[in-house]
């Protein structure tokens, strides 16, 4: 099972406070799940996150009663034993996802590579963790070499859009716009894009407006 669950307002436990169960933690958090991490160490990520009040750490070790009504178990230790006895303590019913062990977890994490307003997701049949990352940063960073625009270029495209979308002049509102063809146009744009490297916002809005509504 991938993880394409709403998990809005679910309990979860992640154990071990290391780089894996801090990528699971922050993604659940953003996922709108309820998160307490129990580990004796913690990344300073997952500090920061704690301290923050994104989610709680319990800087200790696993104890049975951790596990005690959670909807969503992620092991992510460096001991076979803490894992086996942390699946073993989640109540019937709780969807387990084990890091490192894809024969035996329940919920796989897909992975992410965020690229200045877009969000890649990958998720590869044979559940390769490593392989899942690779393609995710290679399709992320072929958007470099698509629009050609810096960070900050990125992230002005992608809040014209998000604009353009939420608040578009009549007849190009929802069902009045072929967003596929219209975005092919609109990443190919050289005058566009040439605005948006200038900073000209609003010369750049209006030209996105020609490219999405253009036949």
């Amino acid at each position: 099972m991938l993880l394409d669950l709403d998990l809005r307002g679910w309990p979860c436990l992640v154990v071990g406070g290391g780089p894996v169960g801090t990528r699971r933690a922050e993604r659940l958090v953003d996922a709108g799940a309820s998160v307490v991490v129990v580990a004796p160490d913690a990344t300073a990520q997952l500090r920061s996150a704690h301290d923050s009040g994104r989610l709680r750490w319990e800087p200790r070790p696993f104890e049975d009663s951790d596990a005690a009504g959670v909807r969503l178990v992620v092991v992510a230790t460096d001991s076979a034993a803490v894992d086996d006895r942390v699946v073993a303590a989640a109540d019937p019913g709780t969807l387990v996802a084990r890091s490192g062990d894809a024969a035996r977890t329940e919920v796989s994490f897909p992975a992410v590579a965020v690229a200045d307003g877009v969000v890649v997701t990958v998720a590869t049949p044979a559940r390769v963790p490593g392989l899942s990352r690779w393609v995710a940063e290679r399709i992320a960073g072929a958007l470099d070499d698509l629009v050609q625009l810096d960070p900050g270029g990125r992230s002005l495209l992608a809040e014209l859009l998000a604009e353009v979308r939420s608040d578009v002049p009549e007849g190009l509102g929802p069902g009045g716009v072929d967003w596929r063809s219209g975005l092919d146009r609109t990443m190919l744009d050289p005058v566009l894009l040439d605005l948006i490297r200038r900073g000209r916002r609003a010369e750049a809005k209006e030209r996105l407006l020609a490219c999405l509504s253009s036949s």
